[in-house]
């Protein structure tokens, strides 16, 4: 056979010089039938290495060895496309829907088109795939394989983050390629990344002899200098080469740069193809996913003409058709780029066009593929667009939603649809974080155009750029107001839900306005502003008004109030999307209610981040950070606001970058770090004060309350509380100063201000603080026991600590512990002050708290070293409370007696026996005396005479 007459089936010959790589890809697979679990491995270099072969042969292995292989590649043009990757990787899983719950079934079935319906939101796919997988899995270990997988789209990308967290233990392994200099969408913490670098010089040689042998020594030499070990070059430039170039008998082509070389190799092919066979191709390499129906529907003539264009395609060897899965699958990825950049721009427009057509029952891809047909003024494509930008919103896809309605507006024919759509565009961009874009969507001359619906429409992004950009509360509201009077006057003369009302919730323009409304009125804190919220709220959604419920006075309606939030939380339906739990966070966080919503803020929060929502990314990180705060996950709460104050900053949300550095303002406090507190509340109080943001001003004021407590500055502590909340009072739309009744009491006892103490607490019971969270009920027995007499102290001291899962807020509770231990040191009760002090400033200690462990220290000097931890008391190896449970155990006390000497429960105490015996040596209390006895010095050893 001469020199390129033929080139060798390279996919069936043996991997040269990759066995490092495929005994990684080998342990990976021999690993999860083990039981071992599974893995994650990035194979990492630049186009054309074999990242693909490689992955061919890791399917390969792992379907050989019984694993349910799934294989999905990237697609540059699907990028945006939410769930495009997951099409590719669920197909073959299609015949296991029928096994999995209705809802589960119902969501993959709408996910890749087999139902009808609107598509579901994330967090239903992500719990729909785990549950796929996880039954899948139950058969046997599954590989999912994916290439180019810097192109796999956000929203696959979230969903297998889910997936592999929850399933990380299972026989679940990941291969995915990498193209080098790209960024790999996936959580990488717990993935094994292999670079994969070019051949040496002795495996690029061996490759080539292999799949090219014959070659003239001169022209194999200049082939292996040009190809620099890139073994997709190694096979292909020599298929360029003639017989007589190869053998050395004629000149062989000037080189060309490695990049246009690598996506030149397939250009002479595809011009030699039908124009058939060249259109069938563009539509495949347009439509990313390989999806055959989809390809088909979009094809001129139909299925015929499909098939007999498919049938020259296979045979030229760039594509074919993967039977089992239904897709069209080419030889390369870089088959794709070329046979793109070979067609001309008019061209891609109509294969563009032919897709979208095609793409009904996808509004996201079909957005994608409309954008990239559109040329000039086009009123039928302009529609076309609105309408699956509306769908991208709906599924929480801002930036997608904001380009598909630019580019709407940009192709509307008439003035009454251009701002139609730019009102619409408006509010997509206040989502996606482009408030630098409002300005230029809502120009002067808008409002003049803009029918009332519109105009609300565009009435957030008006107010959300005075209140961000500016702070300008004033405005903001004014802009609100006037939107609801107009959408009001053009829906109806009543008034009532069905005058604000648009379509339920989700989509509710006027519930999106009113809670707006309540959103600026409450950070503005001002009554004038407050006084006009109260008609709108009573015409807006239950959800809204419970919002407007809470924020407007939550003492009072504590009771119902708790009861309600749960409800309304657990009422929504399951695509009601990501801000109905975001809206009623900001309700449960004023009951520091915020565990039962933890884990759904933060699929919002990943879902925000996917689909470049940042409104919706902010309120998350704020209530994150506030959470974690208070949980005692000091550097997550940290990280948090940080994430959120540089997003803020490089978005110009300057409101939303202030909120979240007083959270950050009030960790650093916590932690006793004075000069970095007082740089961040200078700088926010300096933007914040002439503007009149209240709430700032408040969270501010906190703050600095908060680190002059940890200093000892009680008389400044008093001072910032007092600001927050007068003593006695509870001011309106402030629910934050219900937070301080703690800060407040101490401060004002200790800098002799017992009269303000007094009535601050006896206002706080009389409010019914207590009933808003066990956090607020443990910080009022705290501050009830700082003012009350010697005799009721003790009562109130041992109430708050007995709050159920009180360890839930340890900082709040270390503080209680921490005043009860110098109580209980006046009293000349040095064991129990000791331990209380002990455990708090452990507490502390472990928070980063060092200026609060220091002043625990400076109590618990006095009332010298802990019994437990003198020297020769403790021989036995156990820990400090075990010991003092076996002595007081060992004293006859029951398990009840000691949990309550001990402030522990007795499933703690009984805990701590069942570890301590057999360290002991001893199966019984009654034997516990004696062992401790026996081994402590001094004491007789063992079988010695007295």
């Amino acid at each position: 056979m001469a020199p390129g007459d033929e080139t060798a089936q390279w996919t069936d010959l043996p991997l040269v010089g990759r066995a490092a790589e495929t005994a990684l890809l080998t342990a990976l697979w021999k690993g999860a039938p083990a039981g071992q679990g599974g893995g994650s491995i990035l194979l990492e270099g630049p186009a054309g290495v074999g990242k693909t072969r490689l992955l061919d042969h890791a399917a390969a292995e792992g379907s050989g060895a019984g694993m349910t292989v799934l294989r999905a590649t990237g697609v540059e043009s699907e990028v945006r496309l939410a769930h495009s990757g997951l099409h590719q990787l669920l197909f073959g899983l299609r015949q296991h829907f029928g096994e999995l719950p209705e809802g589960q079934r119902q969501v993959l079935n709408r996910l890749l088109g087999y139902l009808p319906g609107p598509a579901p939101d994330r967090f239903a796919v992500s719990v729909a795939v785990l549950g796929l997988l996880d039954h899948v899995l139950a058969d046997g270990p599954v590989m999912l394989v994916i290439d180019d997988i810097q192109w796999i789209d956000d929203a696959t990308s979230r969903t297998l983050d889910f997936v592999l967290h929850r399933l990380g233990t299972s026989p679940l392994g990941l291969v995915a390629a990498l193209r080098a200099g790209w960024t790999c969408p996936l959580d990488r913490r717990d993935v094994v990344t292999r670079p994969i670098r070019p051949l040496e010089d002795r495996s690029a040689g061996q490759l080539l002899d292999q799949v090219h042998p014959g070659i003239a020594p001169d022209v194999r030499a200049q082939l292996l200098a040009e190809a620099a070990g890139n073994p997709l070059v190694l096979i292909e430039l020599p298929t360029l080469l003639s017989a007589e170039q190869l053998t050395g008998h004629a000149p062989p082509p000037s080189s060309l740069p490695l990049n246009e070389r690598l996506e030149s190799l397939f250009l002479p092919r595809v011009h030699e193809l039908p124009e058939e066979t060249r259109r069938l191709l563009l539509l495949a390499a347009l439509e990313g996913t390989g999806s055959v129906r989809t390809v088909w529907a979009a094809t001129a003539g139909g299925w015929p003409a499909a098939d007999a264009a498919l049938a020259t395609a296979e045979h030229s060897g760039l594509m074919s058709l993967d039977t089992d899965r239904g897709q069209l699958v080419f030889r390369h990825p870089l088959v794709r780029s070329a046979i793109a950049s070979s067609s001309t721009p008019e061209q891609r427009r109509v294969a563009h066009r032919a897709l979208a057509n095609a793409l009904h029952h996808e509004p996201e891809r079909r957005l994608g593929h409309l954008l990239a047909s559109a040329v000039g003024p086009d009123e039928a494509l302009s529609a076309a667009v609105e309408q699956a930008a509306h769908a991208a919103l709906k599924r929480g896809n801002a930036a997608a939603a904001l380009a598909g309605l630019t580019r709407a507006a940009d192709l509307s024919r008439d003035d009454e649809s251009l701002h139609r759509r730019l009102a619409q565009a408006a509010y997509a961009a206040v989502q996606a974080g482009r408030l630098d874009m409002t300005d230029d969507l809502v120009d002067q001359g808008y409002w003049e155009h803009a029918s009332p619906e519109d105009a609300a429409r565009a009435a957030p992004a008006v107010a959300m750029r005075h209140l961000e950009s500016n702070g300008d509360s004033g405005a903001a509201h004014r802009a609100l107001v006037q939107a609801l009077r107009g959408l009001s006057a053009g829906r109806g003369a009543g008034s009532g839900e069905e005058t604000l009302r648009i379509s339920g919730f989700a989509d509710g323009l006027g519930d999106e306005l009113v809670f707006m409304l309540v959103l600026v009125s409450f950070y503005a804190q001002r009554d004038d502003l407050w006084a006009e919220v109260e008609p709108w709220a009573s015409t807006a959604s239950r959800h809204v008004r419970l919002c407007y419920d809470a924020l407007d006075s939550p003492g009072p309606l504590a009771r119902g109030l708790h009861d309600r939030v749960r409800g309304a939380f657990e009422a929504f339906p399951r695509d009601a999307g990501p801000w109905p739990p975001t809206l009623m966070g900001w309700v449960a966080l004023y009951f520091d209610d915020t565990a039962p919503y933890r884990e759904k803020w933060r699929l919002s929060l990943e879902l925000a981040r996917d689909s470049g929502t940042f409104t919706q990314l902010s309120y998350c990180l704020i209530l994150l950070s506030q959470d974690a705060y208070w949980a005692g996950r000091w550097e997550e709460a940290e990280a948090l606001a940080r994430e959120g104050m540089g997003l803020a900053k490089q978005f110009g949300y300057r409101l939303a970058g202030h909120r979240l550095g007083t959270l950050l303002a009030t960790v650093e406090a916590a932690r006793g770090r004075s000069e970095a507190t007082r740089r961040l509340t200078d700088e926010i109080m300096e933007w914040a004060g002439p503007r009149r943001i209240g709430l700032l001003q408040v969270s501010v004021r906190q703050a600095l309350c908060l680190l002059a407590l940890g200093e000892g500055d009680f008389e400044q502590a008093y001072e910032h509380a007092v600001h927050v909340s007068p003593p006695g009072t509870f001011p309106a739309l402030s629910p934050r100063s219900l937070w301080t009744v703690f800060d407040l009491a101490e401060a004002a006892r200790r800098t002799g201000r017992a009269a303000q103490a007094r009535a601050h607490v006896a206002a706080a019971e009389k409010f019914g603080v207590g009933e808003l969270s066990p956090r607020a009920a443990l910080l009022l027995h705290g501050a009830s026991a700082l003012v009350a007499s010697d005799d009721r102290a003790e009562q109130s001291f041992r109430a708050a600590l007995a709050v159920p899962d009180a360890d839930r807020w340890p900082f709040d509770l270390a503080r209680v512990q921490l005043c009860y231990g110098e109580w209980l040191l006046h009293r000349a009760d040095h064991e129990t002050a000791t331990r209380l002090l002990g455990r708090a400033e452990a507490t502390f200690e472990a928070l980063g708290a060092q200026r609060w462990a220091r002043r625990a220290h400076a109590a618990l000097s006095p009332a010298d070293v802990s019994p437990a931890a003198q020297p020769g008391r403790n021989p036995f190896g156990l820990t400090e409370q075990e010991l003092q449970v076996a002595e007081l155990a060992a004293g006859g006390l029951s398990n009840k007696e000691i949990a309550s000497r001990l402030f522990l429960s007795h499933r703690t105490v009984s805990t701590h026996l069942y570890h301590l015996f057999p360290k002991l040596g001893v199966r019984s209390r009654a034997a516990l005396r004696d062992a401790l006895n026996s081994r402590r010095p001094g004491s007789p050893s063992r079988g010695s005479s007295a």
